[in-house]
């Protein structure tokens, strides 16, 4: 029953994630700040992260009438609303729209351990949503919101991580740009790797730019592991250590102690393996319970849905403890049966 858990993870690292960008088609309109908020506390319930984008324009000449593009993945279309001001902005999905190529996604996130992950380098093909508004003169605001699919590299370790990318670099074609304020929101405790640096209070990253701060922001996030994580995962291995020595004195004391209890007795060496094969299958039997706790137990102390099970290492410890127990049930027959032995002599079977 254990094995197929251990094994069934062993394809690629990571997986899901969608491209999440500025759109294109603002000209000739200047934006004089944008504020963005990537809302990621819903991804500690495997939920999708919310993205909001609100534009503020400044329209110097007459109403203008603008054709834009948001991508936005395969996902997150049912979920994709616009707004001019307080105005519902209808739009549509647009499968044979050009795809400009500044919408490209960083190959790589910042790592937590310095080291860049990889990201969405099997890119899943782009739907963007299109949308047609007419700005009329003066100050307005466009705002944009939609879900949108983090990506999971199963690379974490003891828990898995989570990337998110928003490309900025359509920003550059823009007539003006005023400036961009981003607030992060993130789950809580959780750790974060980000380009650029932003400024950390409690769970919410916050930054100011004068100017673009690069081509994208980029993150990589993975959830706490806990007080209790290491205590557990060291002291159950302790445990079962223990387990085992303890088993051969205790097999040991156990044979010498029945060997002396028969010693008015004319057991045979049959009745004599008998009881000492119970012993080292009930010894056998301990030890894989207490080795199958060591190798789930320390799981079980860290938030549901984040463990990382990527690789064989799993499935090696859960061989290793079979191994073990199937050992340990020779071994402590053979114990058993040779201190009943020492103990007194045993006639031979008839």
């Amino acid at each position: 029953m254990l094995m197929p858990a251990a094994w069934a993870n062993l394809g690629p690292p990571s997986y899901g994630g969608q491209v999440t960008a500025e759109p294109i088609g603002i000209e000739d309109i200047e934006i004089t700040r944008e504020t963005l908020t990537l809302d990621l506390r819903p991804i500690a319930q495997k939920d999708l992260a919310q993205v909001e984008a609100v534009y503020h324009l400044q329209n110097e000449g007459d109403e203008k009438q603008l054709d834009l593009l948001f991508a936005l993945g395969t996902l997150g279309t049912e979920n994709f609303q616009v707004w001019l001001n307080d105005q519902v902005i209808t739009s549509q999905p647009a499968p044979n729209a050009p795809l400009p190529p500044n919408w490209a996604v960083p190959e790589y996130t910042p790592g937590l351990d310095n080291q860049p992950l990889d990201y969405l380098r099997h890119s899943p093909p782009v739907t963007p949503m299109a949308l047609t508004v007419t700005i009329p003169p003066r100050k307005q605001d466009l705002k944009v919101r939609y879900a949108a699919q983090t990506a999971t590299h199963l690379l974490g370790k003891p828990t898995i991580y989570h990337q998110f990318a928003y490309v900025l670099a359509p920003a550059k074609a823009w007539s003006a740009f005023g400036g961009l304020d981003v607030t992060i929101y993130l789950p809580p405790k959780w750790q974060v790797a980000t380009t650029p640096e932003f400024t950390r209070k409690g769970d919410v990253l916050t930054g100011q730019f004068t100017e673009l701060p690069g081509d994208e922001i980029a993150l990589t996030m993975q959830a706490p592991i806990g007080w209790a994580y290491y205590p557990v995962k060291y002291g159950s291995q302790g445990l079962l250590g223990l387990a085992w020595l303890a088993g051969l004195v205790f097999g040991w004391r156990l044979g010498r102690k029945k060997g002396k209890q028969l010693a008015t007795q004319k057991p045979t060496r049959l009745q004599a393996w008998s009881w000492s094969l119970g012993f080292g299958v009930a010894w056998g039997m301990a030890l894989l319970g207490i080795g199958w706790l060591a190798i789930y137990s320390p799981n079980w102390m860290l938030p549901a849905g984040q463990v990382s099970r990527y690789g064989y290492g799993q499935g090696f410890a859960i061989i290793g403890v079979m191994g073990l127990s199937l050992f340990s049930v020779v071994l402590g027959s053979i114990v058993v049966w040779v201190a009943t032995n020492r103990s007194r002599p045993l006639k031979a079977s008839n």
